[in-house]
């Protein structure tokens, strides 16, 4: 292509508007793919048989081929020459955005001719105007098309100006345009032609009307689909069952999420499906002693350790409430904040001590942010764990401080309302707080400890960490993030006790209403749950709940301008359009299933019956799925938890927190766990009490009928989105199993399922 030179990019979009109306014919007889219904679509050349884009350099209004670099300094502090990637300016329609959306809400990457994928930076989303004759042959009138956007990409630093046609797709709310040609670099040459996602897009014939912008669906009765009931019930439970999606499509997205967030748990008290455990002395030789004699083989004494100086009793009662307890969003989300408000039981190794950290997840997953914040920040697991038990004036320890702030609230960084970083003039990262800041907040949390034992030779790991009293809390002034606090006065215990308290409150106040928190908490949510890649639209919307509960686009009914209400955090995350819809075809989009939700998916997918128990027991055994998955539960190894939610996954610059315990040794252990179950179950041992086994009646009904099989295991695991090849594989090996031999039925149920299980279609909850 000849590179030309327009003083205007709106007069070269005019001619080629022109263009197309008379090519029209040309590219309705080409054979042109269509996009999926609500995909936005990239324009292509005019000629109807290129799919090349429509693409101008967005300063200079130059076409390609475009140089990675170009002479513009972009950046706000013109003595720094940082930023000088080349903007790109690319024509697109059908974007049914919602009210409030612009760039944030796109998504964009760019392909070579290696497959490696670009991140490109959406940075502008406006309505171009171009030239047209008003009379012709007079007059150039500039106008505006409602159903035309330009999007200005910018290009990555790490694309070479060799690359050639590279091919670039935008994304909206999970669902990918078109991928069109542009050449970096140099014209010709880069990546072959993929007929499965470029196509030829000129412009119509004739403008379209404009997209209208959408409302907000109110997902009653019936209006949702099978296949996106069966989505959400991937991301608000711990997976969906066969017999759950036509009752919950009945009953409508918003009322069933409703249901959910008022499910009655197993412990009224405690708010929680943790029942409370009996109380055992720190000195396990006391509760579980050796008994040469009666006991030679320690086999009372490991069972008496197992159940109450080991995580066992609470894996156990966590595989229960998954499998079969009612209150599943709840136990989604709790697990989601042990993620981010980490204890672990390498630390706090007795399961009762644990026992209270798991309840306050549980009893505030669904209330008030705050007030999770207040309970869990004088938690005894969390003061033992991060050491804030141990902090006195004279004897400072700032580990709760750091985290509080670092991992909890704000992070490390100062974002925008829509979880991007804020930058400085030099392009870089502006951070929340100093160690200064660190030093402030560590003085705050000084003077606490464990409440009275209630018990003689127990820690009272039951009850909130009280103030010591004495000098102990620390009595010099203090200013948190710019406010100040004045210090406690007097030195007699009584007085500093209540100082502890003052300051404590105001402290979790400030941090608490930090402008950070909730584009932070809301994009972790959002991970946990639906994607590892949000775009930031969805953060936004997600974190303008969090900031208010009567906003978002599912404010609370009633709301009361709550700061920090996760009900409506949690129903805005699950109804958002980008979580919502039958398929999502953005390659970045979904999530790993990680190690506890791919087992529970699994059993709870085909029935299974079983005591709970497929969690911590002989190192190295099915029982040990999770851990030999990767995800010790409730043992994380840092306070990072069992993976970092910054981690990209490996030769890609996107988001996927799971990835990082994901290697050939732990694939490889999720696919032995799903063949023990489906051809042997479980077998019954000290670990695993009953057993566990899983139903397969409703697919070997189908071993007759091998299309009809593979098709119920599509809708029920994959919602439909099974590629065509991998359909025809599954097909195929099912057909391998002659109906002469013995037990066909089961096996071709057997190996259908197995081979659907394992896919990497499965493995990525979309």
């Amino acid at each position: 292509m000849t590179e030309h030179l327009f003083p205007r990019a709106y007069a070269r979009a005019a001619r080629w508007l022109s263009a197309a109306v008379c090519l029209s014919a040309l590219a309705a007889g080409a054979g042109a793919q269509t996009p999926p219904t609500g995909s936005p679509v990239l324009l292509t050349e005019g000629t109807g048989q290129t799919t090349r884009a429509v693409a101008y350099e967005a300063v200079t209004f130059r076409s390609e081929p475009f140089p990675v670099v170009s002479p513009v300094n972009w950046n706000a502090d013109k003595s720094n020459t940082r930023d000088q990637q080349t903007r790109l300016m690319l024509f697109a329609m059908n974007l049914p955005l919602f009210a409030g959306e612009g760039a944030g809400a796109l998504t964009a990457d760019a392909q070579d001719a290696t497959g490696r994928v670009y991140p490109l930076k959406v940075e502008a989303l406006s309505k171009p105007p171009y030239d047209i004759f008003d009379v012709p042959g007079k007059q150039h009138v500039p106008q505006s098309q409602d159903w035309l956007w330009a999007v200005t990409l910018r290009l990555d630093e790490q694309m070479t100006d060799t690359l050639g046609d590279v091919l670039v797709r935008i994304s909206l709310h999970g669902l990918s345009s078109n991928r069109v040609r542009v050449a970096i670099g140099q014209t010709g040459g880069g990546i072959a032609a993929d007929p499965s996602t470029e196509f030829v897009s000129p412009a119509p014939p004739t403008p379209p009307a404009p997209t209208p912008t959408p409302t907000p669906k109110a997902y009653g009765p019936g209006e949702a689909t099978a296949a996106d009931v069966t989505r959400l019930l991937e991301q608000a439970t711990w997976g969906p069952k066969d017999s759950e999606v036509a009752r919950v499509q009945q009953l409508g997205l918003r009322a069933f999420i409703d249901e959910q967030l008022s499910a009655p748990v197993l412990n009224t008290a405690k708010g929680s499906d943790y029942p409370d455990l009996p109380v055992v002395v720190n000195d396990s030789n006391l509760t579980c002693p050796i008994d040469t004699v009666n006991d030679p083989n320690n086999n009372k004494r490991n069972l008496c350790l197992r159940d109450n100086y080991s995580m066992y009793p609470l894996q156990a009662q966590f595989f229960k409430n998954a499998l079969a307890r009612p209150d599943q969003l709840r136990q989604r989300v709790a697990f989601a904040l042990h993620q981010i408000f980490v204890v672990s039981g390498r630390d706090i190794s007795v399961p009762w001590w644990m026992n209270g950290y798991l309840q306050t997840l549980d009893r505030n997953a669904l209330g008030s942010y705050r007030t999770l914040l207040g309970e869990m920040t004088l938690n005894p697991a969390m003061g033992d764990y991060l050491n804030m038990n141990q902090s006195v004036a004279t004897n400072f320890n700032e580990n709760y401080a750091r985290e509080v702030l670092q991992l909890f609230s704000t992070g490390v960084n100062r974002l925008n309302h829509d979880g991007t970083p804020v930058l400085d003039a030099q392009g870089l990262p502006v951070p929340v707080y100093a160690q200064s800041d660190v030093d402030e907040f560590t003085k705050v949390f000084t003077g606490w400890n464990f409440a009275t034992a209630f018990q003689a030779g127990a820690t009272n790991y039951r009850d909130p960490m009280v103030p010591r009293g004495g000098t102990t809390h620390d009595r010099t002034a203090k200013n948190l993030f710019g406010t100040a606090l004045a210090g406690c006065p007097g030195t007699s215990g009584a007085t500093n006790s209540a100082c502890a308290q003052s300051e404590l409150t105001q402290a979790l106040d400030v941090i608490f209403n930090h402008p950070n928190v909730g584009p932070f908490i809301s994009r972790q949510l959002i991970q946990h749950l639906v994607t590892s890649n949000p775009s930031p639209a969805y953060v936004a919307r997600v974190a303008d709940a969090f900031d208010n509960d009567c906003a978002g686009l599912y404010p609370e009914s009633p709301c009361s301008n709550a700061r920090g209400n996760l009900r409506a955090v949690v129903r805005n995350i699950l109804l958002d359009p980008e979580a919502r819809g039958d398929v999502k075809t953005d390659p970045s989009y979904g999530k790993l299933r990680e190690p506890v939700q791919y087992i529970n998916n699994f059993l709870r997918a085909f029935n299974a019956t079983s005591d709970g128990v497929i969690a911590q027991g002989t190192s190295g055994t099915v029982g040990d799925a999770p851990s030999v998955m990767g995800q010790p539960l409730f043992l994380p190894a840092t306070v990072f938890s069992y993976y970092e939610p910054d981690y990209q996954v490996t030769g890609t610059r996107l988001l996927g927190p799971p990835f990082q315990i994901l290697t050939t040794s732990t694939t490889l252990r999720r696919a032995n766990f799903v063949n023990q179950l489906l051809y042997f179950g479980l077998q019954p041992s000290t670990n695993v009490p009953t057993g566990t086994q899983v139903s397969m009646s409703p697919v070997i009904a189908l071993a007759d009928n091998p299309t009809g099989m593979v098709d119920y295991l599509n809708t029920l695991l994959l919602h439909g989105t099974m590629s065509a090849a991998m359909r025809q594989t599954v097909v195929d090996a099912v057909n391998a199993i002659p109906s002469s031999s013995s037990d066909y039925q089961r096996r071709r149920a057997q190996t259908a399922i197995y081979l659907v299980a394992t896919s990497a279609q499965y493995e990525v909850q979309r």
